[in-house]
């Protein structure tokens, strides 16, 4: 197949993405596609050692371990090298200021403390608090329950003109036996600056942690919980719509992609906002898949919202193949811990369960919707996203998604979330998505609506009812 031809054609086919966020074309060969927790740790930990000019941290939290100490050492050696070097951090004002270690009453504010109190002029750390979250409900709450009503989602992470983009969290599991996907750019400066600019946005609209003060500092007009939360709302809406129209202009669809090139188009979901640039995005690829072609997709947290559903069981072509990857109970990342929230791997058992047999039902079980649970002795699962192979590609994706949405009714409705959209005809990149989407499906196992009849996996008698009160806070 001639190169310059199929790259064109690959544009032609999928040029309906820039619809959907700014444009930026990347050489293939800026892509490091890191396949284990340990090389995000290493990766991590050299782009921030080595950056000269900026850090920034977008993440739900940040973890109180010997490795996350190592990456603070990591950014103090920064600092000090360069006086010049700005650190900004965003995390979850909820779960940021849980305590992950009672004995010592660590928590991800307390690990940046001694950076805010000895860098005070190059460091800003920001709190973002869902505005979901307000009144007499806040108060009476307790910890780790408040999160279902929305977090800060994002995991992005960029030093100078580097980025690691993932879905996962800055904590040891993560970097030891919680498997995610984890995807390097290199010298993607203009990408950076979008997702620099997008972390800045909503950081002035969060809380700040500033020297000398021990409570944190709202930044923006509207207060999100004690304020006018309508205002508030819609003041955010405002900044970011016009961020992304922005960038969409000077960015905008290409009309040439070549063979070396890559495609790569991030994908804002911030449904408290009204920006839904990711659900609208699969919406159309679930309803616009290409003669043939085949869908894996990969969730750590099935919980399918009913647009997602309808467009891949009811409207789906014939043609077309799709294989679904989620965790098993024992790999979901909740299975054995403490109080109400040890029920949730039953929970998504129950959804796992509605959308195999309603598959069945439409396909007669003739394998066109496959559901595939994630095993591994001692691991958990975390990985999301989707691959598309398209039919004579030589077996390799034509397309791939990574970030941090889960697909599911929370992702869409309550987190900030954010990933990318890639796309490209380069064999050599596209093998290495093909080989992690190997390795991730190598250890799922096929359930099918016999597999809930076993006893192992009846639901206690309150779980579909549950399920369908609380969906949309998991």
């Amino acid at each position: 197949m001639n190169t310059s031809s199929s790259a064109s054609s690959c544009l032609k086919n999928f040029d309906w993405i820039s619809n959907y966020g700014p444009s930026f074309i990347i050489p293939a060969s800026n892509f490091d596609v890191l396949y284990e927790p340990c090389d995000f740790f290493q990766e991590l930990n050299k782009l921030f050692a080595n950056a000269k000019n900026r850090i920034y941290i977008s993440s739900l939290y940040f973890g109180t371990d010997p490795y996350e100490y190592k990456l603070i050492d990591s950014i103090r050696t920064a600092l000090d090298k360069n006086p010049s070097l700005r650190l900004v951090v965003l995390l979850d004002h909820l779960r940021g200021l849980r305590i992950d270690n009672h004995k010592e009453k660590t928590t991800s504010k307390t690990m940046f403390l001694p950076l805010i109190e000895q860098y005070s002029s190059q460091v800003d750390f920001y709190l973002f608090h869902t505005p979901l979250l307000y009144g007499f409900l806040r108060q009476i709450l307790p910890t780790r329950i408040n999160e279902s009503w929305g977090v800060q989602h994002m995991k992005i992470y960029i030093g100078d003109n580097n980025l690691i983009i993932s879905g996962a969290n800055l904590n040891k599991t993560y970097f030891d036996n919680r498997q995610d996907r984890y995807l390097k750019l290199n010298n993607c400066s203009n990408l950076c600056k979008f997702f620099i600019d997008i972390i800045e946005t909503i950081a002035k609209q969060s809380f700040k942690i500033e020297k000398n003060h021990d409570q944190p500092i709202f930044m923006g007009k509207y207060h999100p919980y004690k304020g006018n939360n309508k205002q508030y709302r819609l003041e955010v809406e405002k900044n970011i719509l016009s961020l992304i129209k922005t960038y969409q202009i000077h960015y905008s669809k290409p009309k040439l992609l070549l063979n070396d090139q890559v495609l790569v188009v991030p994908l804002i979901q911030m449904g408290i906002f009204n920006i839904n640039y990711d659900r609208d995005f699969n919406i159309y690829l679930y309803s616009h898949l290409p003669y043939k072609s085949k869908l894996y997709f990969a969730t750590s947290y099935f919980n399918m919202t009913k647009e997602y559903e309808k467009e891949l069981i009811d409207n789906k072509r014939q043609d077309t193949t799709i294989s679904l990857l989620t965790a098993s109970p024992q790999a979901n990342g909740f299975y054995g811990s403490r109080g109400i929230s040890r029920y949730v791997p039953a929970g998504y058992t129950e959804n796992e369960r509605e959308f195999i047999e309603r598959a069945e039902k439409k396909y007669f079980n003739d394998g066109q919707i496959q559901m595939l649970e994630y095993y591994r002795s001692q691991w958990t699962y975390h990985a999301k996203g989707l691959w598309l192979y398209e039919e004579n590609q030589d077996n390799y994706p034509i397309l791939t998604c990574v970030g941090s949405p889960n697909f599911g009714a929370r992702s869409i409705q309550r987190d900030l979330e954010a990933q990318l959209v890639i796309l490209t005809n380069n064999e050599e990149l596209r093998a290495k998505f093909h080989r992690e989407r190997i390795q991730l499906f190598q250890y799922g196992t096929l359930v099918t609506s016999n597999t809930f009849k076993q006893i192992s996996r009846f639901p206690p008698f309150w779980g579909p009812l549950f399920m369908r009160i609380f969906r949309n806070f998991f």
